[in-house]
């Protein structure tokens, strides 16, 4: 099963959230230091993805049945988890109306997750988010987050 989408998000104030359409999480607001090396930060049926640019950027969203690694070239990747419990997840720019944000269906429940960085030197910035279904949401130890290559 490999369930695919392609968006370009507007990363105001360089961030973009995939959450959970029907909750309506609180956006973490506290930002630590591991969160900018890790490029994200994450609050139950919420993740907050750190771009580069505050621009349109292009978002991969897949959904398979295990683990997988995305494909092409990654300058920084990192690892999350997300409850769905609606089974609508919402990407959204961090100033968007969310019910006007781009919607995808699955199957309701936790999700673990990678995140795939690119682009950051050379100014093509794009990401892909893989999500595979797990048994409960979890914060990730700081420890999971890799890096291919320096991102500034």
């Amino acid at each position: 099963m490999k369930d695919m989408h392609k968006f370009q998000v507007f990363a105001d104030y360089h961030q973009f959230y995939l959450m959970d359409a029907s909750i309506k999480p609180n956006i973490p607001e506290e930002v630590t230091e591991q969160d900018m090396l890790r490029r994200l930060r994450a609050a139950p049926h919420i993740v907050v993805f750190h771009t580069e640019s505050a621009a349109h950027v292009p978002v991969e969203v897949v959904f398979v049945s295990e683990p997988t690694e995305a494909e092409g070239a990654w300058e920084h990747q990192a690892a999350f988890s997300l409850s769905l419990p609606s089974g609508t997840a919402a990407l959204c720019g961090c100033t968007d109306f969310v019910p006007d944000c781009p919607r995808i269906t699955t199957a309701p429940g936790s999700y673990s997750g990678h995140a795939y960085f690119a682009g950051s030197t050379s100014g093509d910035e794009r990401y892909c988010l893989v999500l595979w279904p797990a048994t409960t949401q979890q914060v990730i130890p700081s420890g999971l987050s890799r890096e291919a290559a320096p991102v500034r």
